[in-house]
This record gives structure tokens, sequence and C-alpha cells, in this order.
């Protein structure tokens, strides 16, 4: 058990120790002082309003990261969560906007019928895959450019309010909009999002289906066998089908914490490329709702804390670097932690052989 323990925390920390150490030789070979660049990012990071805008951002982070979990625990790299949350962020928006029905009511509504549309948006690369044999990864990615071309026609020609340069759909009003969680009264920063128990209830939901149902045990299996788990009875062509709409609808919330909480409208200022954020808070945290949880913690902190470093003449660039290194490590390592653990589990099943054949030999 301390052995499986340790073999699951290398992996993270393995990363995360690699991505400080890549961003150290990147400043230091700039000419800069990665001592002053990481002091710099931990005082302005620590302050309560910047940790309070590092846990707002990171409860899509963390959505993300749960959206690509759900596709990882069967094998599958859902790369086209980028399109599902931009598709469901507009549907979203348009139906919080002329859905004349009190917060309540509206509210759930509308968390549901943006997992909808995100689960439809994932449905193409799931069929692709199941009945031609594409990779999901493939189709995934160019879906991702056809909502793209999809939401900015739609924006443009059909749900468009306003004038002049301002780009963007209906004005959301009260009624439709997320309420604050918390104020903490340290100023206009320090409000925490409505959208953290969202974020706990997708984790405690996700924990549920993969981890304590025969629903999780199944995408299991198939992702560790598919020829033993098709010969167990185990469709696993409608085990890729739920796994993509599952990871498709989680994808539909990333979105809307941007839009319910800060914008109340789809416009430009949708944050882009949160998936691939999430993904590395998935693969650091290998799957696990509280690991995905730190891990998008972690991330968010050092989003927030890099923008601090252009006012003192330092790269803002440290950032990305560190977060591009955490990513490719971290895939890295989830892809050898996985193999470590099929291997724990060959030789705990050998043990087990051997200790069953000595019994029958010692009884005879």
């Amino acid at each position: 058990m301390t052995r499986r323990v340790l073999v699951t925390l290398a992996g993270p920390v393995v990363s995360v120790v690699l991505a400080l150490l890549v961003t150290t030789i990147f400043l230091e070979a700039g000419g800069y002082s990665s001592l002053s660049a990481y002091s710099v990012m931990w005082d302005y990071g620590t302050r309560p309003e910047s940790l309070v805008a590092a846990l707002n951002d990171a409860v899509p982070l963390y959505l993300a990261g749960v959206a690509s979990a759900f596709a990882l625990r069967l094998g599958l790299f859902n790369i086209g969560i980028d399109g599902q949350y931009r598709v469901a962020a507009l549907s979203g928006a348009v139906l919080a906007a002329n859905l004349p029905l009190p917060l309540p009511i509206r509210l759930p509504i509308t968390l549901l019928f943006s997992c909808a549309i995100g689960a439809l948006w994932a449905l193409v690369p799931a069929l692709l895959r199941i009945y031609r044999g594409v990779s999901e990864v493939i189709t995934s990615i160019l879906m991702n450019s056809i909502a793209t071309t999809v939401v900015a026609m739609l924006l443009a020609n059909v749900f468009r309010e306003g004038t002049g340069q301002s780009v963007g759909t209906a004005i959301i009003d009260e009624g439709g909009r997320m309420p604050a969680l918390l104020d903490l009264g340290l100023g206009p920063r320090s409000t925490i999002s409505g959208f953290l128990v969202v974020a706990i209830v997708a984790g405690i939901g996700f924990y549920l289906v993969q981890y304590r149902s025969t629903f999780g045990y199944t995408q299991r299996v198939a992702a560790l066998s598919p020829a033993a788990a098709e010969s167990a009875g185990i469709r696993v062509d409608r085990s890729v089908l739920w796994a993509m709409l599952g990871s498709g609808g989680l994808a539909g919330l990333i979105g809307l914490p941007h839009i319910l909480g800060v914008a109340y409208q789809y416009d430009g200022t949708l944050p882009t490329d949160l998936m691939f954020t999430g993904l590395a808070a998935a693969l650091l945290g290998r799957s696990h709702p509280i690991g995905m949880a730190l891990g998008a913690l972690v991330l968010a902190f050092v989003e927030r804390s890099s923008l601090v470093l252009g006012l003192v003449k330092l790269p803002t660039e440290v950032g990305s670097l560190f977060l591009a290194v955490i990513l490719i490590s971290s895939a890295v390592g989830y892809y050898l932690i996985e193999n470590a653990d099929r291997r724990l589990a060959l030789l705990a099943a050998v043990r087990r052989l051997r200790r069953a054949a000595a019994g029958t030999e010692a009884a005879r």
C-alpha cells in the first residue's frame, strides 16, 4: 500500500520539480534572478485578493480537469473540450438572457442545457471513433476549429446585440446570474464565485460515478483490456460513447463561470485554451477529484502570480513556460505511472497465485 501511494505521488512531484527547474534555467540563462522572480510571485500571489482570484480562476480549470479525466479513465483524450465549452457557453448565454423564469429555476436549466450542448458536440468524435475507428484526438481537434467558426458566425449574424465595436449577446439580468458565494469584504476583487459549489458537486459526482459505481468499474476494465472487457460482456463501444458524452457534458460548464459570473454575456472576453490547463490539472491529479483540485489551485496560483512580473521588468512568459512544462511532464508521468500500476497489479496477482499454489501443496 505504501509503495502504491509513493508511486502515485511521484508523478505530480516530479512534474512540479521539473517545471521549476526548467523555469529557473530559462530565467538564469536570460540574465534574470530566478530567486527574485519567485519572491515577487509569492508576495503577490499570497495577497488575500490574489488568493481569492486564484480560487475563482481554479474553478473553470478544475471543471476542465474533471471533463478531461472523465475520458481519460477510459484511455481517451478529449482534445475537443475547448470547442465544446465555447458552443455551450454561447448557448447558455443566449438561454439565460431570454428565459423568463426566476433565478432558482432559470439557473439550473441554463447549467443543464449547457451540459447537453457540450455533450452533443462531443457526440461526433465518439461516433466516428466507434463506427469508423477514427482517433478521437484528431476529430475533436477538428471540431474545435468548427466550433470557433460556428460560434463566430452565430455571434455576428444571429445573436449579436448592440452596435459599433461591441460584439456580444444580450446582457443577462440578475435573474440569470450566478450569485456570489461569499464576499470577504476586502475590496471589489474579494468575492468568491458561486460556481465553487458547482465545481464541488461536479467533483463529488465524478468520484461516485468513476470510483463507486458499476459504470466506473466497467470503464476501468475496458481501459485496461478492451478484449477482456468484451469477453466479459462489457460493450467497449458503449463505454466510449458514454465516456465522451460525459466528458463533453462536463465541458459544457467550463465557460459558464465567466458568462454568468463576470461578463454576463458571451463576448470576446471568454477565456481560451482552458482545455490544456485543465488537462494538466487532470494529469497532475491522476484523475482523482482531490488531486485535480490541488493541481488546479497550483496552476491558477502560478497564472495569477506571474501577472505581476512585467511590472518589475521580469519576463511574464514564466507562467506560460511553467504550465507548458507541467503539461508535458505530467503527461509522461501519467503514462509511466499507469504502466507502473499495471505492473504492481500483475505482481500482486502472481503473489496471490503462488500463495494459493503453496497452500494447495501443503494440504497434500
